[in-house]
């Protein structure tokens, strides 16, 4: 048994040190943009690249660690929110804040960041997900500030990969509480595996 806990913690070592990486990649990116011209072209560049590096580095940082599981969920994960984006986009035809085209909600690119961050939060816990968070931000800030989307489309990108996660991930954790909110009442759920 404190084997398999040591494994667990060298496990989130590794998944906390990529995490922190990914962050310091993003602050660096923020700094290094400098006139608006250049910076809104470097910006949207950078959150294209992290819309696909964001989910590409999570798949691997799970098959490192070796639990096959959660990558299997995490690609079922990423798979429903993509293909919920993509129904969304072409039923709500909302037009884009540049006017190209009637795809703007949900942000697709936010919706690919936010899967990753939306799983690891559940798998792992926000600890562990609250760098993926801020990196999912940025991407939607790029889309905003490309004028390819508003902020609604990113809330609702966000909301469609959160939604996916809790419906297709379980947590490694045995005891899982979380806030509940209705009409008349807030609440506690706690729901335990063994």
């Amino acid at each position: 048994m404190s084997t398999a806990r040591s494994c667990s913690d060298e496990g989130s070592t590794v998944l906390t040190r990529t995490h922190a990486c990914l962050a310091a990649v993003v602050f660096l990116l923020c700094l290094l943009f400098g006139a608006h011209e250049v910076r809104a072209d470097s910006q949207r560049r950078a959150g294209d690249f992290l819309a696909t590096a964001i989910p590409l580095a999570t798949l691997g940082t799970e098959l490192y660690r070796g639990d096959r599981e959660g990558a299997w969920q995490f690609a079922m994960t990423f798979a429903a929110s993509t293909a919920a984006t993509d129904v969304l986009q072409r039923v709500t035809h909302v037009a884009r804040p540049d006017g190209t085209n009637h795809h703007s909600f949900p942000s697709g690119h936010a919706a690919r960041a936010f899967s990753a961050a939306a799983y690891v939060r559940r798998r792992h816990g926000f600890d562990a997900a609250w760098p993926l968070y801020l990196a999912a931000l940025y991407v939607g800030h790029t889309r905003v500030a490309a004028d390819r989307h508003r902020w609604g489309d990113i809330a609702g990108a966000a909301l469609v990969s959160k939604a996916a996660a809790w419906w297709l991930v379980e947590p490694e954790s045995k005891v899982v509480v979380m806030p509940v909110l209705g009409h008349r009442y807030v609440g506690v759920q706690v729901a335990a595996r063994w």
